[in-house]
C-alpha cells in the first residue's frame, strides 16, 4: 500500500513540475512559501583539509539537523570500515526495527538482506530513514547504542552544539549548528570514495525496486562538487551541505534556513568560488624554521636538541605567501626528566602580526633525570678533566 502511495504521488508532482520526482528515499523539497517565518537563516564556508572557518553568518543558530544527521550516521559508518569491521561488501540483515521507519525510505523488508553498498547508495543520493537504521544496526549494533556513538563523536569532533536523538535525524531532540555541521562535513570529506555515491544524480537499488533520485543539483553544475547533501523541510527551510575540492583545498558550505530552495545552490556558488579564489593552501617548510638547542635543567644532559611537530598546511590569504613571518619561542623552565617528543616550545607564523598558525617545538630525544651517583660521577670527571 505504502509504494502505491508513493507512485500516485510521484505521477502527480511530476505532472505539476516539481523540482524532480519524487523518489523512494528522498523527501519533497520544500516550496519557498511553506518555510516558517520564524527560521532563521545561517551559513558557513569553512576549508575542509584543515576545518578554518572562512566565513560565517549566524553560524551558532540552532536547528534541527534533519537528513544532515545522517552524514553523522555516515561518517560513523566509514570508520568503521576503515576499522575493518565492514565493507561496501559486506551483507546486512535488515530488522523489524528498521522496517518500521517511516518518511523517505526504500520499503526495506524485515529480514531481507541487502548489500551496504545499496544501503550507503540510500542514504547518500537518497535520504532512506529505513537504510540509515539498518546502518546504525550494522555500526552499533542496536539503534539506541549507535546514538551514543553518535554524540559522542560530536563531542570529539569540537560539535558543542549538537545532539542527536536518533540516526535518521527526522526525530524529535535532534539539535545541531551551521558550524558544527561544517566541521562535520569536513571530517566527512577525506572519505574520498564517497564522492561516487554522493555525486550520483539518479540510480537503483533492491533490484530496482527502489529509485534514488538526489535532490543536490550542484552534482551537475558545480565545478568540482564532491556531493553531501542538499533536503527541506518548513520547520528549517532548505537546506544545503555542500563539499567540493579544486587542487589541494575543500570548500564546505552549509547553508541552513534559505527561504527560496533555489537560491541555496546559487548561494552556496557565490561562496565556494570566493573561498577557491581569495584563499590558498600555504604549506610550511622545515627549511625555513631555525632551532635551537634548549637548556634542561636536572638532566644528565644540560641542553635538548629539537625538532618540529607536526607542521601541516594552513590557509592564508591569496597573495599573501610573501608577507609570513616566523618565530620561535621556548619554554623557561624544562626540567628532568624529558621524553623524546616532548613539548618544548611554539613555531609561530604571523601576517601583519597576527597569529595565523602554530606548531610545537619538541625534544629530539630523551633526557633522564640525573641522580646522586651520576652527580658525584660527572664532577669527578670534571675535577680531572680541568
Amino acid at each position: 500500500m505504502k509504494k502505491i502511495v508513493c507512485i500516485v504521488l510521484s505521477t502527480l508532482m511530476f505532472i505539476l513540475g516539481s523540482e524532480a520526482a519524487f523518489a523512494d528515499g528522498e523527501d519533497v523539497p520544500a516550496v519557498s512559501n511553506s518555510v516558517s517565518p520564524s527560521v532563521p537563516y545561517s551559513y558557513v564556508l569553512m576549508e575542509g583539509s584543515t576545518g578554518t572557518l572562512l566565513y560565517s553568518d549566524n553560524g551558532n543558530a540552532l536547528f534541527r539537523p534533519f537528513h544532515a544527521s545522517k552524514l553523522m550516521t555516515l561518517l560513523l559508518l566509514c570508520e568503521a570500515m576503515d576499522r575493518g569491521e565492514l565493507s561496501a561488501d559486506s551483507v546486512i540483515t535488515v530488522s523489524k526495527n528498521a522496517n518500521s521507519q517511516q518518511g523517505a525510505q526504500i520499503w526495506l523488508d524485515t529480514g531481507e538482506q541487502i548489500l551496504l553498498d545499496e544501503l550507503i547508495m540510500a542514504i547518500t543520493v537518497g535520504n532512506a530513514n529505513d537504510a540509515a537504521v539498518a546502518i546504525a544496526e550494522a555500526v552499533g549494533g542496536t539503534e539506541e547504542n549507535f546514538v551514543s556513538l553518535m554524540n559522542l563523536r560530536a563531542a570529539e569532533l569540537g560539535m558543542v552544539s549538537t545532539y542527536y536523538a536518533d540516526p535518521t535525524g527526522v526525530g524529535d531532540g535532534s539539535v545541531t549548528t551551521a558550524c558544527d555541521t561544517a566541521i562535520l562535513a569536513s571530517a566527512l570529506s577525506k572519505y574520498d570514495f564517497l564522492t561516487e555515491y554522493m555525486t550520483t544524480w539518479m540510480t537503483y537499488v533492491r533490484g530496482g525496486k527502489a529509485e534514488l533520485v538526489s535532490t543536490n543539483r550542484l552534482i551537475r553544475s558545480y565545478s568540482g562538487i564532491t556531493g553531501m547533501k542538499a533536503y527541506s523541510h518548513e520547520e528549517c527551510g532548505n537546506c544545503l551541505v555542500a563539499s567540493a575540492k579544486r587542487g589541494d583545498m575543500t570548500m564546505i558550505c552549509v547553508i541552513f534556513g534559505e527561504p527560496d530552495e533555489y537560491e541555496r545552490f546559487n548561494t552556496a556558488k557565490e561562496k565556494m568560488n570566493i573561498g577557491f579564489s581569495a584563499y590558498t593552501l600555504y604549506q610550511p617548510k622545515r627549511n625555513d624554521i631555525f632551532l635551537e638547542d634548549t637548556a634542561v635543567s636536572k638532566g644528565v644532559d644540560t641542553y635538548v636538541k629539537t625538532d618540529i611537530s607536526g607542521l601541516e598546511p594552513f590557509v592564508i590569504r591569496t597573495g599573501r605567501e610573501d608577507d609570513i613571518e616566523i618565530s620561535t619561542e621556548y619554554f623557561s623552565d624544562i626540567t628532568a626528566p624529558l621524553e623524546a617528543g616532548s613539548c618544548v616550545g611554539k613555531v609561530i607564523y604571523t601576517i601583519d602580526d597576527e597569529e595565523i598558525y602554530s606548531a610545537d617545538i619538541v625534544s629530539a630525544s630523551e633526557v633522564k633525570r640525573i641522580n646522586l651517583f651520576y652527580a658525584f660521577l660527572k664532577a669527578v670527571t670534571s675535577i680531572f678533566a680541568g
